[in-house]
Parts: structure tokens; sequence; C-alpha cells
């Protein structure tokens, strides 16, 4: 691979994103050199819903974990879908979330609604009913016309859905942690709210209960963005994230205060996405993912049907 300056890897992506006909969707935990060139920038939420309008260009190139490409490929089954690296997210390959334990356990609560969890196996979501994407489990259930619901995923935003839901969640047992977000613990919370003790705390979901219950917000983190955006008089914020959003709201909000919960809040399987990677890609053309078609199909509708999110 040629290394290139900065600025000459970018215009060189530009140029091929015409010649190309694609566009760069990206997750904002990727590093901040490929925020410039993305046509979306977003959490999980804004990347979906950027899939669901559709995609007025033949290629599309996926900046996240491999899970974000695959479901792209069966949202668009059409267009020619990229993924500069492949890089897979602990939880979303998780044994424990294998398509046979799951089928066992909806087997066990048979007619209860399946809710799962955005960040689980491909071929694991066709046994559900809704998807729920991260920040968004407590409101999606809350909207499923159901007394009771089942949720597979992550399991510290299980407990969140426990505590704040208003129907019974019966949640798988076995369900992994993000090992990052289940890094960052209480005395991190304690001793930096003493520093700041104005500051408003946003965390999310999948941080551990005791700091989830002690926050002020625990969301999404396209939600926080908007608050943060909506809120000019608040001044300070605590943010339990991955440090890229962290990042990004230093660099779009420079006259507010921002603290970063943990340093232990970084996720690796983001930062191998580089300028020269996503060059590298568009030159080459890889590499592609593809979907089967049926499963496509039952992908493409859970997501199309995603529920909407009511304001905070």
């Amino acid at each position: 691979m040629i290394h290139r300056p900065v600025h000459e890897t970018e215009e060189r992506i530009r140029a091929l994103k015409k010649t190309r006909d694609a566009v760069i969707i990206a997750h904002h935990y990727a590093p901040a050199e490929t925020h410039a060139i993305a046509d979306v920038l977003s959490d999980s939420r804004g990347f979906f819903s950027a899939l669901q309008q559709g995609v007025d260009a033949k290629v599309v190139v996926v900046i996240g974990p491999s899970f974000f490409a695959e479901i792209t490929a069966a949202m668009l089954p059409e267009k020619t879908v990229l993924l500069p690296i492949h890089s897979e997210c602990p939880v979303a390959h998780h044994r424990n979330l294998s398509f046979d334990k799951i089928a066992e356990f909806k087997e066990l609560h048979h007619g209860i609604p399946l809710v799962c969890y955005a960040t689980s196996p491909l071929k694991t979501k066709l046994l559900a009913d809704y998807v729920a994407l991260p920040g968004e489990v407590v409101q999606t259930i809350n909207a499923i016309d159901a007394h009771e619901v089942l949720f597979v995923g992550e399991e510290n935003c299980a407990e969140d859905a426990v505590r704040k839901c208003k129907k019974k969640v019966h949640v798988y047992p076995n369900n992994p942690v993000c090992n990052v977000y289940n890094s960052a613990n209480i005395a991190d919370f304690d001793y930096l709210k003493s520093q700041y003790p104005e500051s408003c705390v946003m965390v999310h979901p999948e941080c551990k209960p005791e700091i989830t219950q002690v926050a002020d917000y625990v969301i999404g983190t396209g939600e926080m963005r908007r608050l943060i955006q909506e809120n000019p008089e608040r001044n300070c914020y605590i943010l339990g994230t991955e440090i890229g959003f962290f990042h990004r709201m230093q660099r779009e909000f420079p006259e507010k205060h921002f603290v970063h919960l943990s340093p232990y809040l970084t996720c690796n399987v983001f930062k191998v996405f580089r300028i020269e990677t996503i060059l590298d890609a568009l030159e080459n053309m890889k590499h592609v993912v593809q979907v089967d078609r049926v499963i496509s199909e039952r992908i493409s509708f859970l997501f199309q049907r995603l529920v909407s999110m009511p304001a905070n």
C-alpha cells in the first residue's frame, strides 16, 4: 500500500467516489481521519436510517464492524457493498448467541415475541420478531404490542431493559457483555463527578448497571449528540462512550467541556479503519460483502420495520 500525505489520500478518495459512483457510511467510533470523507457519519440509528432511505449510488463502503456490512448487503442487495477490513465485534459473533442456542431459548418461551439486539450474529436475527438498535432497547420493547417479550443480545442492555421496561422481559441467561463498555466502573464515575459536580453524565446502556443507575442519561450516542446540540445552556458533560464519539464532540462543540469517563472505553474493532484502507478498498473494489437472498429478505424486513424512536 502506497503511503501518501493525508490531503492527497482524501483527494484520491473523493475522486474515486465519483468514478466508482460510491458513498461512504461511517460509524463515528471510527478514527477521526475517516470522518472527513464520510457521506454519512453517525451512530447505529443514523447508519441504518440511511439504509432505510435508500442509497443513490452503485457502491457502498462501510466503515464499521463486519456485521454492519452484512446488514447493509442484506438491505441493499442490488448494491456493491465494500468492507475495507474485516473486523469482527466480539458480541456480534459471540458463540453464546448462536442460532441453535437462541432457537432453544425461543422454543422454551413459545409464542412470546423475540427482540434481538442489532449487535448479534446475522443468522440469529432470523429468529427475531423485532430488532433493537444500541441505545434503543428500552424504547423498542415498550413500543411492542405485547405484555411479555424475550430479549437476546448484551447483558448490561438487558439489565437496563428489565429495570426500565413497562412489561415482563424474559432475558436470555447467557448474553455476553461488551468488554469495552463493561470496563468503566463506579470509581471512575464518582471521581469525575466530584471534580465536575455540575456536569451532565451521559452513558451508553452497555455500561455496567452500577453506572447506568446513576447517570443522567442512558442513551445511544446519536441521541447524546442531539441533546448536546439542543442544550446550549449546559456546558459540561461526562461521556461514558467509546472514545471516538468523545473526540467528535470535542471537535464539533469546542465551546463546551467534555470529560471522558474512562480511558478503557476504546474499541479496537473500529480503529483498524484508516483512510489508506478506504482508498485501497475503492481502488481495488475490496472486500465485497454478499448475503444469501433468503437471509437478505428477512434481515431487510426486520430493519425496515425498526421502531421509530420518540424524542427523549
